[in-house]
Parts: C-alpha cells; structure tokens; sequence
C-alpha cells in the first residue's frame, strides 16, 4: 500500500513519532524520490583504497542467510 506523504507524515506523528523527527524522515524519503542518493562520490573509494560495498550488496547477504 502506497500513502502520500502528509498520510505519513500524520500517521507517524499519532505513532508517537515526534512532529520534527517526521518531517526529518519524509524528507530523505522525498530526496531518494528525487534521486538525489543515485549519484557516487569517489572519495570514500580513494580513502578506503577500494570500492566500496554498497547497501543493496549488504542487504542481499542478509536475505539470502539461512
């Protein structure tokens, strides 16, 4: 089930989510919306001296254990 965002933001609000922390949370999510999380930076590579793992790598490893 897909809700708006004021949905969420109200319904998240009567979880006893603070009104702040809401709007905190429904912005990242407008962001990714935006795509403004597709974009990578080549910095942690060059400081970690290899390419980093990336979180769907991370969470398919997860699934997949027994």
């Amino acid at each position: 089930m897909v809700v708006g965002d004021e949905e969420w933001k109200a319904d998240a609000v009567a979880r006893g989510m603070p009104a702040a922390a809401a709007d905190f949370t429904l912005g990242r999510y407008r962001a990714a919306r935006r795509g403004e999380f597709a974009a990578t930076d080549p910095t942690l590579e060059t400081l970690i001296g290899r390419r980093p793992t990336s979180a769907r790598s991370v969470l398919e490893a997860i699934v997949s254990q027994p």
